[in-house]
């Protein structure tokens, strides 16, 4: 059987010379290179504080409000660009973060062969990549086994919280999720106030400016 496409591109963006100092200098402090099993978190972390997985990240800017307003729980950013990961390197290191770790990796397989069961408070993914075009949706990231995936990650009431600025993505989304069991559709009220009060991110201001409605998808696994 043909294995699903990959949801992303891999470009060979810019890497400015402050995120590859920062790449150099800190990638070994917040990145997790050894993935090639199932990640023991309790010991990634030396706590035993709740997770929250950022899926796509881009440069950092939910990701690491989060980690800063969230001390009493873990964040596992996921990301396969380097120019973001650097980004978000040197804002974790100026604010001297213990709380976060970095993988850079395909998320559909980092889920697959990394993440533990019922390891995760929460799973984040803000903005995928929509792939716009009919022929291209195949690419989406949110399809039915991808949420399985997910599932199985979280622990008994974990949420997933997806944005998008696409409504066409959105439909698809929630047509996903009524396609498969175990899950509860909730609204951001639903989520703890952490993650109701996120400041605007650039990306979502472009958004806005192009007049491109922001929809906020919220599940909370059953049990």
């Amino acid at each position: 059987m043909q294995s699903k496409p990959r949801s992303f591109v891999l470009r060979r963006g810019r890497v400015t010379s402050a995120q590859q100092d920062a790449l150099t200098n800190l990638w070994s402090r917040y990145v997790l290179d050894d993935t090639s099993d199932k990640l023991d978190l309790k010991t990634v972390f030396k706590n035993n504080n709740p997770v929250v997985a950022d899926i796509g990240f881009g440069s950092g800017e939910t990701l690491l409000h989060f980690a800063k307003n969230n001390p009493h729980k873990n964040f596992l950013g996921i990301e396969v660009y380097l120019s973001g990961i650097g980004s978000s390197l040197s804002k974790a290191g100026l604010s001297d973060l213990s709380n976060l770790r970095i993988i850079n990796k395909d998320a559909e397989i980092v889920f697959k062969e990394n993440i533990s069961i019922k390891s995760l408070e929460g799973v984040v993914l803000f903005y995928p990549d929509p792939w716009p075009k009919r022929k291209h949706h195949k690419r989406r990231i949110v399809q039915e086994e991808f949420l399985d995936l997910i599932n199985s990650s979280l622990i008994p009431r974990g949420f997933f919280y997806c944005k998008t600025d696409w409504e066409d993505y959105a439909k698809h989304i929630s047509k996903v999720f009524e396609s498969v069991k175990g899950w509860d559709k909730n609204s951001i009220a639903d989520l703890e106030i952490s993650y109701q009060e996120i400041p605007s991110t650039s990306y979502e201001r472009k958004a806005l400016r192009e007049g491109r409605l922001l929809n906020n998808l919220i599940y909370q696994k059953f049990i």
